[in-house]
C-alpha cells in the first residue's frame, strides 16, 4: 500500500509553481533553496514524475506539473479546511477573523460591524485590510483574508468568479462631499468637472458612476487628482481645499455634523455595488460566520 503523501511537499510544489522562483517560493515557505529543492526531488520520486525544468535562470513547469499543481491546491485547501473545522469544534467562537475591505465599505459598514462584533465576541480577534478589490480577492484566493467586504461589479466575469462566491448587501446612494464654504457648496447639482477630486482608489467598475469629462480624464489617467488610500484621507483633503469627494451617504452624514462639510445628492443610479466575497471551498469558522452576520445586521441598519 502507498502511503500517504506529505502534505508539506505539496505545500512546497504549490509555491514554487505559484511564484515561479526558488528563492521567493523557499521564503514563504521558510526553507533554504537547497532544502526546498530537495523536498521537490523527494515528490518527483514519490509520484514518479518530473514537476519542473529547472536552470538557472527560470523554473518553468512541465506538462505534468501543469496538470497536478490545481489538484495539489485542492489537497491543500481541503487540509485547510478540515484543521479549521476541527478547530471550530474545539472553541467555536475564538481565534482570529481577517477581513479584506473596499474604500467605501471600509467605514462605516466594516467598522460599525467590527465595534457591534466587539461587544457579542470580545474573544475574537479581527483584523481589517484594506486595498483595491482585486489585492484582497487575491489575498482571499491565497487564504490570508477570511472574507472580504468590497464592490461585486462585474465580479461575474472576472477571473475570481470561479473559486469566489459572493452575496449582495443593501445599496447605499452615494453623495458629493465638499467643504461648507466650497464655491459650489450652495449649488443643489454642481457640475462635478469643474474642480479637483479626491478619492480613493476607484475600481475599474466605478468608472460609470463619472460625468464623461471625468470618464475621459480617467481613460488618460489624470482623474481623480488626488488619490488616497481611504475615505477619511480623502475627507481631510476636502476639509483643506477646493477639492471634492463622493461616499456613502452614512459617513457623508457622519462627517459634515460638525459643519465644516457638506453633502450634496448625486443621481439615484449613483449607489454602493458591495458584497460579502468568500471561497467556495473553504467552510467558513464559526466566528467568521458570527461576523457575517453583524455586517448583515450593520449594512441593514445603514440601508434604513
Amino acid at each position: 500500500m502507498t502511503e500517504p503523501m506529505d502534505l508539506k511537499r505539496l505545500k512546497h510544489f504549490e509555491a514554487l509553481h505559484r511564484l515561479r522562483s526558488f528563492a521567493r517560493a523557499a521564503d514563504e515557505c521558510g526553507l533554504t533553496q537547497s532544502a526546498l529543492s530537495r523536498s521537490l526531488q523527494k515528490l518527483e520520486a514519490e509520484l514518479g514524475v518530473r514537476l519542473f525544468d529547472r536552470s538557472t535562470h527560470f523554473v518553468q513547469a512541465t506538462e505534468s506539473g501543469e496538470q497536478l499543481a490545481p489538484l495539489a491546491h485542492d489537497v491543500i485547501a481541503a487540509a485547510g479546511a478540515l484543521a479549521e473545522a476541527a478547530e471550530t469544534l474545539k472553541r467555536p467562537l475564538s481565534g482570529v477573523v481577517n477581513v479584506g475591505a473596499g474604500p467605501y465599505p471600509m467605514q462605516p459598514l466594516v467598522s460599525d460591524a467590527v465595534a457591534a462584533f466587539a461587544r457579542l465576541y470580545p474573544g475574537v480577534r479581527v483584523t481589517v485590510t484594506g486595498g483595491r478589490r482585486e489585492a484582497l480577492l487575491q489575498g482571499l484566493l491565497d487564504r490570508k483574508l477570511s472574507l472580504v467586504v468590497c464592490d461585486m461589479s462585474k465580479f461575474d466575469d472576472s477571473v475570481f468568479a470561479e473559486e469566489i462566491m459572493v452575496s449582495s448587501l443593501p445599496p447605499e446612494p452615494l453623495v458629493l462631499i465638499l467643504a461648507a464654504d466650497h464655491a459650489a457648496a450652495g449649488q443643489a447639482r454642481p457640475d462635478t468637472s469643474l474642480y479637483p477630486w479626491a478619492l480613493p482608489s476607484p475600481s475599474p467598475a466605478s468608472v460609470d458612476r463619472f460625468a464623461e469629462p471625468l470618464r475621459r480624464r480617467l481613460t488618460l489617467g489624470t482623474f481623480p487628482d488626488y488619490e488616497l488610500d481611504s475615505t477619511e484621507a480623502c475627507l481631510n483633503v476636502v476639509r483643506g481645499g477646493s477639492a471634492i469627494t463622493v461616499a456613502p451617504l452614512s459617513l457623508a452624514r457622519r462627517a459634515c455634523a460638525s459643519g465644516d462639510l457638506v453633502w450634496r445628492p448625486l443621481p439615484p443610479t449613483s449607489r454602493t455595488n458591495d458584497g460579502v466575497h468568500l471561497l467556495r471551498r473553504r467552510t467558513p469558522s464559526a466566528a467568521t460566520r458570527a461576523f457575517i452576520d453583524c455586517l448583515k445586521a450593520v449594512a441593514k441598519t445603514i440601508a434604513r
